[in-house]
């Protein structure tokens, strides 16, 4: 039985939403939470429902499955720009001391 790869990942997106708000993970982080709740719920789906639960080949698809959701490019592009953003923040926070 189990749930649909689609259904997965709906459910993750739309959670993620919610933890990002909760943990306050800035906007430009969060597809990583949508990739590790498509991981994580994949592979549980795998473990309770898949008669041959392999964890390697469980993970190498939600992996898959959640960046290709997320889009490799656009989750490091983003991932880049808020690293830049928050270095840049700190240099002119130190500087500004001076």
């Amino acid at each position: 039985m189990g749930f649909d790869l689609g259904l997965i990942i709906a459910f993750a997106l739309a959670a993620t939403a919610t933890l990002a708000d909760v943990f306050r993970i800035p906007k430009k982080l969060r597809s990583w939470v949508a990739v590790v709740l498509i991981i994580g719920i994949y592979m549980v789906n795998q473990w309770l429902y898949a008669p041959d639960f392999d964890w390697k080949t469980a993970l190498m698809e939600g992996v898959t499955a959640g960046l290709a959701t997320v889009g490799i490019h656009s989750t490091s592009k983003n991932t880049i720009e808020q690293w830049t953003a928050s270095k840049n923040k700190k240099n002119k926070d130190s500087q500004s001391a001076v």
